[in-house]
């Protein structure tokens, strides 16, 4: 299979390259060259770190050496919709179920909701791959949408065509959809699962951690949380999106060229804004922000892939915040990224002790601490805001006011 890589450049798509895939005995590879053109173009920037801006060819088994495009496939919500829609469809017309490759992964994402600004073209460049034929739903479309992914959930011959064309360009293991907001912004719902409890609520505590983000100074989405069918759905504005212009979207993880399941530290994507950020005494303090936030409230699903980066003219720049929730509990926690080199405890402690490598001293370390508990001690005002139960309250209660304790003993 060949198919055509552009990408947007201040809102043109521009060709850059091509990406072959070849399938032997079960095996996937895949290789991807730059056009002369786009080597040429006064724009561009090199895809991924491990796609330089260069002749010659880049080779991978499946895609993970080509990291570029694993930001703008599906992980496992949207793979699972595609493996469904895949076999539905083969049931119908009865023959074998096809396997689904990487390539065929990053082919079957719908074009119009592609994470970042990388679109992929049939070898023609006729026609961007997946095209849409209905479009983005819209918001009223959101009950729709979550019953039926309750309903794939747990039935596994449910036709999930609908959410396919929603949600399967969507990373993460948690069932989402894009939808077109009131204004027209293009927009993630994120939905409860459909065996979770009342008192779990993971969507709205997501939606009090993000406006306690933003009371803290830290740079989030915009949001709002629906209560649909008594069930939280939060909405979140796509920040690779102005307008109709796609902003290039680079992974922490692909930044760091990590892979998944890996252990890293914030400190290597660190290193990566002191090399290719745009604007690194902004930004690296602002992770060091971060970092602090998610050691205080115990988030501790904060892998690489959760951390991302959006172009500029200049270079990457750290993208808003998201994916930051509460774990209950005022027991020792272990964040998936470390804050230091080695000491992966989510503790604030760990982050005065490393602050100085985020170009923050131990004195604004400290101020930042403080200022930060007193936002934290208006966790239990926002969760009532948005509806969150007192059981769910008290549940989260500890986790929170044990934050709130170590921030102020700094």
């Amino acid at each position: 299979m060949e198919l055509l890589v552009t990408v947007q450049i201040a809102g043109e798509d521009v060709p850059a390259g091509r990406l072959f895939q070849n399938v032997r005995n079960g095996a996937e590879t895949a290789s991807f060259s730059y056009s002369e053109a786009y080597l040429a173009h006064p724009g561009a920037f090199a895809l991924s770190p491990d796609m330089p801006l260069s002749r010659g060819s880049f080779h991978s088994e499946g895609l993970r050496d080509l990291r570029a495009f694993e930001d703008c496939m599906p992980d496992r919500w949207g793979r699972n919709l595609l493996m469904r829609a895949e076999r539905n469809e083969a049931l119908r017309e009865r023959r074998a179920a096809r396997s689904l490759f990487e390539c065929d992964m990053l082919a079957g994402v719908g074009d119009e909701t592609r994470q970042g600004a990388v679109r992929i073209w049939g070898p023609d460049g006729l026609r961007a791959l997946a095209p849409s034929n209905q479009g983005v739903p819209r918001e009223v479309s959101v009950l729709q949408l979550l019953e039926e992914a309750d309903l794939a959930a747990t039935d596994m011959d449910a036709d999930v065509r609908d959410l396919v064309a929603a949600g399967s360009s969507l990373g993460g293991a948690r069932p989402k959809a894009s939808v077109r907001g009131e204004r027209g912004a293009l927009c993630i719902a994120k939905f409860p699962k459909v065996d979770e409890s009342a008192i779990d609520d993971v969507c709205a505590w997501e939606r009090v951690s993000l406006q306690l983000m933003e009371r803290a100074g830290i740079v989030v989405p915009a949001s709002r949380l629906l209560r649909v069918s008594g069930r939280s759905v939060l909405l979140l504005e796509r920040f690779d999106r102005i307008g109709d212009t796609r902003v290039p979207y680079l992974s922490g993880l692909s930044a760091i060229q990590g892979n998944d399941g890996g252990r890293y530290s914030y400190l290597d994507l660190v290193e990566f804004l002191e090399e290719e950020g745009a604007a690194p005494d902004d930004d690296i303090p602002e992770l060091w922000k971060r970092a602090l936030f998610t050691c205080a409230i115990g988030n501790t699903d904060n892998h690489m892939r959760n951390q991302g980066l959006l172009r500029d003219v200049n270079g990457w720049r750290l993208s808003p915040a998201f994916d930051v929730n509460p774990s209950k509990g005022d027991q020792s926690k272990y964040l998936a990224s470390a804050v230091g080199f080695d000491d992966a405890r989510a503790d604030p402690s760990t982050c005065l002790e490393v602050c100085e490598y985020y170009r923050v001293s131990a004195r604004a370390a400290k101020r930042v601490a403080r200022d930060m508990a007193l936002v934290l001690s208006d966790w239990q005002k926002a969760a009532s805001s948005n509806g969150i139960s007192k059981a769910s309250i008290d549940a989260m209660a500890s986790c929170f006011e044990s934050g709130i304790d170590r921030l102020r003993t700094l």
